[in-house]
């Protein structure tokens, strides 16, 4: 039978010698098991605690925010390619190390856990299964074929011209300027109308369009729109409101990704002959002219499935199998119920040990620690832990030895 809360308990009050609620309240029971569960978890780091999250890796998409989609993330435990693909072993680095790594176009596969400004993000760098596709390097206005223009009718861009100092890959950028009197439109659009008729049929719905915009103030600024399709009439679109990994836009540059599963279709564009791209830069009526807003690197890339493995900080879950970060009821199920039962007397002591303390029963607490300790390193022989050290390379620095190789649309 599965261990619960409640048997927990029973343990304890053997272990205290009182079942009474006098001096020691339900809820603080249940706080005392809640902290050694926790403790329990930091001691071991083990398979019990373990959880899968599955991230789509997109070829030279780096840092992936999730703060809100791990938000049981206690420690990072492996990477993984799928079963059949499991031909190379991730290894785990700093973050420091990684965007070194990133920044070196080293190719070993690797990742890190990095937190900052309250966000956790999972980084990864490793050579993609689908290698991205170039659409539009922008280091020329006939870089994808056809040629790309600004939309001075419709819109309020004007001044294109190819940035040569500012850019986040090959030689420029499209930089262009706003006149919000232009056309009143409260957007500023460039377009290429005769690409080429690019193939990406095999591509269709499996792939997601993936650029950078530089934004000079995004006080008034809302959107970036993609359209792409066989002509004006015909073709998909998608809207995005703020970039990759982050809530909203910045001042700057900024990584935006249109995954052509949700687009909009509109008529019938051929996913064989697509001739038609535009990029709407939209915001609102308060937005006032402006310069040197840019486009950079239009690639189309496919998602690589991978599996990370973390140690989750639940410490269990309701008897309804809710996750849970404190136990709130004796009907709750500890993480490790069901695969290891023998932890219940570890955490029974821990909480037995933290009642004493509380209770400035010293002497007591000391011996219920013991007991806690001496069980948890009998049953660490047969469950070990999970937690992947860190390593690090020895390889000269400042020497990049490979290069990014992406295809050209």
């Amino acid at each position: 039978m599965a261990v619960t809360v409640a048997s927990i308990i029973t343990n304890l009050n053997s272990y205290i010698g009182d079942a009474s609620t006098d001096r020691i309240t339900a809820a603080e029971r249940l706080q005392y098991v809640t902290e050694a569960t926790i403790w329990l978890q930091e001691e071991l780091g083990n398979d019990l605690q373990n959880a899968t999250y599955a991230l789509n890796y997109y070829d030279t998409v780096h840092y992936y925010k999730v703060t809100s989609s791990i938000a049981d993330l206690l420690e990072g435990a492996d990477l993984r390619h799928p079963e059949q693909d499991q031909t190379l072993t991730f290894a785990h680095k700093s973050a420091r190390e990684i965007a070194e790594d990133i920044g070196q176009n080293e190719s070993e596969p690797a990742w890190a856990i990095e937190r900052h400004d309250g966000d956790s993000y999972l980084v990864v760098n490793a050579p993609a299964k689908y290698r991205a596709s170039v659409i539009a390097d922008c280091d020329s206005f006939t870089s994808s074929g056809g040629t790309w223009a600004v939309d001075a009718v419709n819109s309020d861009a004007t001044n294109l011209t190819i940035d040569v100092n500012e850019y986040k890959q090959g030689s420029g950028s499209f930089n262009f300027d706003v006149d919000v009197s232009q056309s009143g439109n409260n957007k500023a659009t460039l377009v290429n109308t005769s690409v080429g008729s690019l193939d990406l049929s095999a591509l269709e719905d499996l792939s997601s369009f993936i650029m950078w915009v530089y934004l000079p103030d995004v006080s008034d600024f809302t959107s970036i729109t993609l359209y792409w399709g066989s002509d004006t009439s015909n073709y998909w679109s998608s809207t995005v409101t703020a970039p990759i990994g982050l809530s909203a836009f910045v001042d700057g540059w900024n990584r935006i990704k249109f995954d052509w599963q949700t687009a909009t279709k509109t008529l019938l564009p051929d996913s064989s002959a697509i001739d038609y791209l535009q990029v709407d830069f939209n915001y609102g009526a308060g937005q006032g002219d402006d310069t040197d807003f840019r486009m950079d690197d239009l690639i189309l890339a496919r998602p690589e499935p991978l599996t990370f493995h973390y140690l989750s900080w639940n410490v269990g879950k309701t008897n309804a199998g809710a996750d849970l970060a404190v136990f709130a009821a004796t009907t709750d199920v500890p993480y490790f119920s069901g695969q290891y039962d023998q932890y219940k007397y570890a955490v029974a002591h821990k909480a037995a040990a933290i009642c004493f303390q509380n209770l400035r029963l010293l002497q007591e607490a000391q011996f219920e620690q013991l007991e806690a300790e001496r069980i948890l390193e009998r049953a660490k022989v047969f469950i070990p832990s999970s937690r992947t050290p860190e390593t690090r390379n020895f390889k000269m620095r400042g020497i990049n030895l490979t290069r990014r190789n992406r295809r050209r649309r």
